[in-house]
């Protein structure tokens, strides 16, 4: 019998297999902090959220539309969204809210945004779309105007 078999089939540990371990363990370590690196980078603030109104569209009014709703695009990437909340003469409806709803991490996400005196709204999201992004756009209405609820379906990241 040899002495390896005497101390139940092991062998001392070479060179080689330590240099190999100490690789195998730094590579774990480095893939590990990689991993959380990115993951803080796609972090999305909370703060870009909006709690969607619970109040119904106004009925009453002057009839509304969404115009000229597109994309923002940076560097071939969808950023944002961007358009004009008119009356259904083309006047613009200034100083009103405009809500994007979208599904991100499992649930719908609300942000809004104002509209300025010649009804234009952009809402930037908190991170890029690959794919096509399903996006509806809600102004609730006031007193004077009707309230509009509209989906659209923008072109994602190279698309």
């Amino acid at each position: 019998m040899t002495k390896a078999d005497e101390v139940g089939g092991r062998r001392p540990l070479n060179a080689k297999s330590m240099s190999m371990l100490v690789v195998v363990l730094v590579t774990v370590l480095v893939s590990g902090w990689a991993l959380v690196t990115v993951s803080h980078a796609f972090e999305i603030p909370p703060s870009d959220f909006v709690t969607f109104p619970s109040t119904p569209l106004s009925r009453t009014g002057t009839v509304t539309v969404f115009t000229s709703v597109v994309p923002i695009v940076q560097n071939g990437v969808t950023v944002g969204v961007e358009g004009y909340l008119q009356t259904a003469s083309g006047q613009p409806v200034a100083g009103a809210q405009v809500y994007a709803q979208y599904y991100l991490q499992n649930a719908y996400r609300n942000q809004v945004g104002t509209t300025d005196s010649n009804g234009y709204f952009e809402i930037h999201f908190p991170m890029n779309w690959t794919g096509w992004l399903p996006l509806t756009l809600t102004y609730f209405g006031d007193s004077q105007h009707e309230g509009l609820q509209q989906l659209f379906s923008l072109p994602g990241e190279n698309l």
